[in-house]
């Protein structure tokens, strides 16, 4: 087994300890104690919490997206299919035990009132889903891709409160039965 650098065990260290109480509700000492680095170790990589924080949704935002399409292109074949199969991707993902609502909405959510720079990266991750989607349309020949791709954010982004609120992970199958519809009108 590959031994992780002292940054990344930071990262996902900060990472697990966010998405389950938040930014606000985490201390430094709490990521030091759980990444077993050093203090000076951690200093070195974040001279403060707040780029630990956009360091953590950095991460975060690569690994999420990079899982996202690399299991769509092991599931699917045509981008048609690969717009549908996502739901059943995302489905999975409600179900896991890892699933503790999505990271970039919870982050944009808790920094709502403020001007942290993370919000940028929650906008990032879902233009990043968007241009990728809009892609995917624009191949398999849906109508109006770039309306498309925004409608497609909009299911998404209901299947994932559907499931962090409710508890429900069938918000993923309405979704994709919307989509249905949205990929089929003229």
């Amino acid at each position: 087994m590959k031994k992780r650098e002292p940054r990344d065990k930071i990262l996902i260290a900060a990472a697990e300890l966010f998405e389950c109480k938040g930014f606000n509700q985490v201390s430094i000492n709490e990521v030091i104690a759980n990444s077993d680095v050093a203090r000076r170790t951690f200093y070195r990589y974040f001279p403060s919490k707040d780029e630990l924080i956009i360091e953590v949704m950095r991460f975060q935002a690569k690994r999420w997206l990079k899982w996202f399409e690399e299991t769509l292109d092991q599931r699917a074949s045509s981008p048609r299919e690969k717009i549908l199969t996502s739901f059943d991707v995302l489905r999975e993902w409600y179900v896991s035990p890892d699933f503790k609502g999505c990271p970039f909405i919870k982050a944009a959510v808790e920094l709502a009132n403020t001007s942290h720079s993370v919000k940028q990266i929650c906008a990032t991750v879902r233009q990043s889903m968007r241009t990728y989607i809009f892609k995917l349309a624009l191949e398999a020949g849906i109508p109006k891709p770039e309306v498309f791709s925004q409608q497609y954010l909009l299911l998404v982004s209901g299947s994932i409160l559907m499931a962090s609120i409710e508890g429900n992970p069938e918000g993923a199958e309405y979704a994709r039965e919307t989509l249905v519809a949205f990929m089929n009108a003229e």
